[in-house]
């Protein structure tokens, strides 16, 4: 399955139609993205060395960049948090127009510590404290996303992750997903497209292994920047039923 989504999300970066660079920029970002990012027990120091360096080598890709200089309002609007039994923001919004700007990110990413936030898995908490940031964009923009990634299903929290992302659905903001199999849950891939990925255009990319997580974040980035979707959603267009909450 993980090849298969891979390779439909490779097949959609292909279709991109960028903006005429002669037309100038629109007003506000074109998305409003937050990548809310699980660092719970599973994610030993080297996998979390690889997620924090996969996200930066997925913002430095040329296709990236090409994503957000290619749209209406040629600049974009990038928020980060890691998640476990806490969440803590990584990165407050950053608006980005350029390389400079993704440059500062990378930096971020590469020299910020690890939080101290628990070892248990809340994925409700982690999709609530994404939402909350929107109350603070710099910028409207057209599109509010956020993008979940995680190796492991729910097993802390109040709130279940269900509940969560409705209340985001109910927002207007997409959920997507970036579920990471080959470890403690390989089958976390079925768990996330039941319980976390929903809304307008919602989709997941599934990565093979942490190992595989910067590949699957530099598509999952271009194809959410850039708006586009793979051919086959993976995800329902309306919210599940309402889960309880977890005891």
């Amino acid at each position: 399955m993980q090849g298969w989504v891979l390779a439909v999300a490779t097949l959609a970066l292909s279709t991109f139609a960028f903006a005429d660079p002669s037309v100038p920029a629109t007003e506000g970002a074109d998305v409003a993205l937050v990548r809310a990012v699980d660092v719970s027990s599973s994610v030993d120091d080297a996998r979390f060395a690889l997620q924090r360096e996969g996200i930066a080598e997925g913002l430095k890709n040329p296709a990236v960049l090409d994503a957000i200089t290619g749209g209406p309002s040629r600049k974009i609007e990038l928020a980060i948090i890691e998640w476990s039994e806490q969440q803590q923001v990584l990165l407050d919004w950053k608006v980005i127009r350029g390389p400079a700007d993704l440059d500062q990110v990378v930096q971020t990413l590469r020299t910020t510590a690890r939080p101290s936030v628990g070892w248990k898995t809340d994925v409700g908490g982690g999709i609530t404290k994404a939402l909350s940031l929107f109350d603070s964009a710099p910028l409207a923009a057209a599109r509010k996303v956020i993008d979940v990634s995680g190796d492991g299903a729910q097993n802390e929290g109040h709130l279940s992750a269900d509940q969560a992302r409705d209340a985001a659905l109910a927002g207007g903001v997409t959920v997507n997903g970036l579920p990471i199999t080959s470890g403690d849950e390989p089958d976390v891939d079925k768990w996330y497209k039941a319980h976390v990925v929903g809304g307008a255009g919602a989709f997941m990319i599934v990565a093979n292994g942490h190992e595989g997580f910067s590949d699957a974040i530099r598509q999952k980035l271009t194809l959410e920047i850039a708006g586009r979707v793979p051919e086959i959603h993976l995800a329902s267009q309306t919210a599940a039923s309402p889960a309880p909450p977890l005891e």
